[in-house]
């Protein structure tokens, strides 16, 4: 048997507390993955213009889109776009296949682009007792079946995202059968995203 924990303490309102949670389970999985640095840019009718010289994405990338909304700062990210054209400074989509996630933000809005980094992975979310997660940087994190995203997670930077059974909380991955999990970098600096899994082997 496996065992996993989380571990969270908060300091709020002048006092401190912490609490635990243990499981045990039969099996465990984890991955550490560096997300490559984002390039900043600005969105134009095409795709995103004002890229910096060599900023590496090319044709048939599949990169995703990070802005902060200037209403409220919440992060949005338009997911799997497919590079059509890519020049020094410029690169255009042309949103065929369609792209998922928010929409697009208007013309001259600072952007962050960066190339989905593909985690292959295998588990059957009704046998998860926990998952964990964290990034280093803004990231997104998109779990996936073969019917397509199951559970996507923004993540700001050193945050962490955690479930775990018996907490009286609906498993966010309950019926899927995730593959793979598609992770992208919304800032310019590169990340470390970690992730481990507890799980069973029957339900």
């Amino acid at each position: 048997m496996q065992t996993g924990q989380i571990i969270s303490q908060y300091t709020v309102g002048g006092i401190t507390f912490s609490g635990t949670v243990t499981q045990e389970a039969e099996g465990q999985i984890s991955h550490v993955v560096t997300l490559p640095a984002g390039v900043a840019g600005t969105r134009d009718a095409s795709g995103v213009a004002n890229l910096p010289t060599g900023h590496g994405i090319v044709v048939s990338d599949v990169v995703d889109v990070h802005w902060l909304d200037p209403t409220d700062g919440s992060h949005k990210v338009r997911r799997g776009l497919v590079v059509d054209a890519a020049t020094a400074t410029d690169i255009d989509f042309d949103e065929i296949p369609a792209g998922e996630g928010d929409t697009l933000p208007p013309d001259g809005t600072d952007v962050v682009v960066s190339v989905q980094t593909i985690v292959t992975t295998a588990f059957e979310g009704d046998l998860v007792r926990i998952i964990a997660s964290k990034a280093t940087q803004l990231a997104l994190a998109d779990f996936r079946s073969a019917a397509g995203s199951e559970l996507v997670q923004k993540y700001a930077a050193n945050a962490t995202w955690s479930w775990a059974t018996g907490q009286g909380f609906a498993n966010p991955l309950a019926a899927d059968s995730i593959i793979e999990i598609r992770l992208s970098n919304g800032s310019t600096t590169e990340a470390t995203f970690y992730l481990g899994i507890l799980y069973d082997s029957a339900v």
